[in-house]
């Protein structure tokens, strides 16, 4: 599929997501690509961004306004320079793939306005309490219900969401499942048939509903059982880190306490992520089984990565994913214990072979989660009635493309 002229709009984190690999989607299929992000609040750059590619080609690359403000003022500064960098960008474009409530409003405002001709309101974050605040909370949800009402189309990142939408009322023709996908071009697999699986990696953002606490807590055990064993952490604990509403302390000085055999390696970017993640043995997805973890409603990229690379997955049973995980046999879905942890990690230690034929699985597992087919078949879905984006049903320029 092509597109005259293309935008995207979506909030960010310092890991790089669906977001980022729909820009690279994109850039190669668009005459004109504009690209407005907002890293959230935790994020070490908070600059809004803004990009244009023409001909797949950067031609503009601009970053603004990062100052730490309250969380009310830094969606209203959002929302303000959503419409700045539209008009920057040449404010006038076909179709609009707008991430979340705050960033799809902006995009239907701007499609009543003429501005846009269709708009896809993708969902990459979804749940029933998605802030400790009663007031932001029901303001959520309005602008979400807005969104879905006026949108093109509704991509949605799990099963989960989709039968939410469905109870919305949403017809299933709008309403698109979109899964997180994976850059397997840029993963390269060394050979590990001799190898006994010793390094373990935990990816990401260092937050309580990402289960760092139960790593810490079943570390010592696993280091007592096998002394060979080394622990990386590639990510950081966010900028002023709340969880819940609630304050938390850095998690780098408790880790730094278990000693040599952990290993920081801080923020990474993705590319430098699939190049690295290769090289361990076990990754740890240890989500928090409480109701308001948000990766209950996601399809966590970090999984994807650790699978197709080829590093077999310790993961509670809270994301849809770890039901795939453990009927793929690409990994062992474990209990919110440190006992339970110890035992899983265990298995793949003791027993080379079966953690080989893991290794195997997840990679296999994978093959179907191209983001480029993935982005093919969503958008054929939502918009049915041409094979580029930005001409009517018949290959005639839309009015105003």
């Amino acid at each position: 599929m092509r597109f005259a002229k293309a935008l995207l709009i979506s909030h960010i984190t310092d890991l790089a997501g669906p977001s980022e690999a729909l820009e690279n989607y994109l850039r190669h299929r668009s005459d004109t690509l504009g690209v407005i992000y907002h890293p959230f609040h935790y994020c070490s750059d908070r600059r809004s961004l803004a990009r244009k590619y023409v001909a797949g080609r950067l031609a503009l690359d601009k970053r603004r306004c990062g100052w730490a403000l309250p969380n009310l003022l830094t969606y209203a500064k959002d929302a303000l320079f959503s419409l700045i960098f539209f008009f920057t960008l040449g404010g006038r474009f076909n179709d609009c793939v707008a991430c979340d409530p705050l960033n799809a409003v902006v995009a239907v405002l701007l499609k009543k306005c003429g501005r846009i001709d269709r708009v896809i309101y993708y969902t990459i974050d979804w749940m029933p309490e998605r802030f400790a605040s009663r007031v932001l909370n029901t303001v959520y949800h309005a602008l979400d219900r807005f969104c879905l009402r006026h949108c093109d189309a509704a991509w949605n990142i799990s099963p989960r969401i989709v039968e939410v939408r469905r109870s919305q009322g949403l017809p299933d023709a709008k309403n698109v499942l979109v899964p997180v996908g994976v850059d397997l071009e840029k993963i390269a697999l060394p050979d590990k048939s001799g190898r006994v699986p010793r390094d373990l990696v935990l990816l990401g953002a260092l937050s309580p509903s990402k289960g760092v606490d139960l790593v810490i807590e079943a570390w010592p055990r696993l280091v007592a059982r096998f002394p060979g064993l080394r622990l990386h952490v590639v990510g950081k604990t966010p900028n002023n880190a709340v969880e819940d509403g609630v304050v938390y302390a850095p998690y780098e000085p408790r880790l730094r306490e278990l000693g040599d055999c952990v290993v920081l390696h801080g923020v990474m970017n993705h590319d430098k992520v699939l190049e690295t993640l290769p090289g361990f043995d076990i990754s740890l997805a240890l989500y928090r089984p409480t109701d308001n973890n948000l990766s209950r409603w996601a399809d966590p990229s970090r999984v994807k990565d650790y699978l197709a690379c080829g590093v077999p997955v310790v993961i509670t049973d809270v994301p849809e994913i770890a039901k795939d995980v453990a009927a793929e046999g690409a990994g062992l879905v474990a209990a919110y214990t440190a006992e339970a942890v110890e035992a899983a990690v265990a298995a793949m230690v003791e027993r080379p072979e079966a953690w080989r034929l893991m290794r195997q699985a997840a990679v296999a597992s994978m093959e179907r989660y191209r983001w480029s087919a993935i982005f093919d078949a969503s958008f054929e879905k939502a918009f049915p009635e041409t094979g580029r984006c930005g001409e009517g049903p018949f290959g005639f320029p839309r009015q105003g493309a």
